[in-house]
């Protein structure tokens, strides 16, 4: 089976895709072409890179909270994404999409329009470490004369960019909606995140042949490093329950 992939943001529950990926490996599922906003970004370069779930798990397992937690200095924003940019450089060496195995989208925000821009050329590393800084959390990522913020602010689940291939898509959004206590700052701030992300990936809902939503990862922090085993199982044995109707939508 060949089909294209849209993968959602939501901080460190993107082990929940590379688990989700691992399964898709076992069925013999080929991705020919895949786009991600914001973790999903990261990701799926990875996937276009030809990285393998194992390869993808053990990044995660490498990254710890030095890597995204980096003091700014001199921009708007607390924290600096820089470090993390230079550890996804080191291990998925490219400079252009064009080097990717197979057609990747990242989709960032403009900060000027408040628009998603569904990149495919230009440094795929630059990219989707842009689509990957939640604003005023992290400082927004220039590149060439413009500024972009995370993809998720305009289109959390970029099913668009793919539907000019044949194949089927299959979405999976990692931004489950439980509830849960909402008593502190901290606590309603990441709600009202999850629920401003998830209210645009509805359009993305209907553009997609096949949707699967992770709700094992609805409590999990997103920036819990503790929980990435846990996010990685749930997104594979998720996808394992739901396959056989999954499947029947994705031929």
């Amino acid at each position: 089976m060949k089909i294209t992939l849209s993968l959602s943001g939501g901080g460190l529950r993107g082990a929940a895709h590379v688990g989700a990926i691992k399964f898709l490996e076992e069925q013999g599922v080929e991705v020919t072409a895949v786009s991600g906003s914001s973790a999903g970004a990261i990701v799926g370069l990875m996937l276009a890179f030809g990285f393998k779930s194992a390869d993808m798990l053990t990044f995660l397992y490498n990254l710890d909270k030095k890597d995204l937690f980096v003091w700014a200095t001199g921009v708007v924003g607390i924290f600096s994404m820089e470090r993390l940019e230079q550890k996804l450089q080191e291990m998925v060496n490219v400079q252009d999409y064009r080097e990717l195995k197979i057609p990747c989208y990242t989709c960032v925000t403009d900060i000027d329009t408040g628009e998603p821009c569904y990149i495919n050329t230009g440094n795929p590393i630059a990219y989707s470490i842009a689509s990957s800084t939640i604003t005023p959390l992290f400082t927004a990522k220039k590149i060439g004369n413009k500024y972009y913020i995370d993809g998720g602010f305009s289109d959390n689940l970029p099913v668009k960019p793919l539907k000019q291939y044949p194949q089927k898509n299959l979405a999976i959004n990692i931004n489950p909606l439980r509830g849960e206590d909402l008593s502190t700052f901290k606590s309603l701030t990441i709600r009202s995140i999850l629920i401003m992300i998830r209210s645009n990936s509805i359009p993305s809902k209907k553009l997609t042949d096949a949707y699967f939503e992770v709700e094992g990862v609805a409590n999990m922090h997103l920036f819990d490093f503790d929980e990435i085993e846990m996010a990685y199982h749930a997104g594979y044995n998720e996808l394992k329950a739901k396959w056989a109707e999954l499947s029947q939508k994705l031929v």
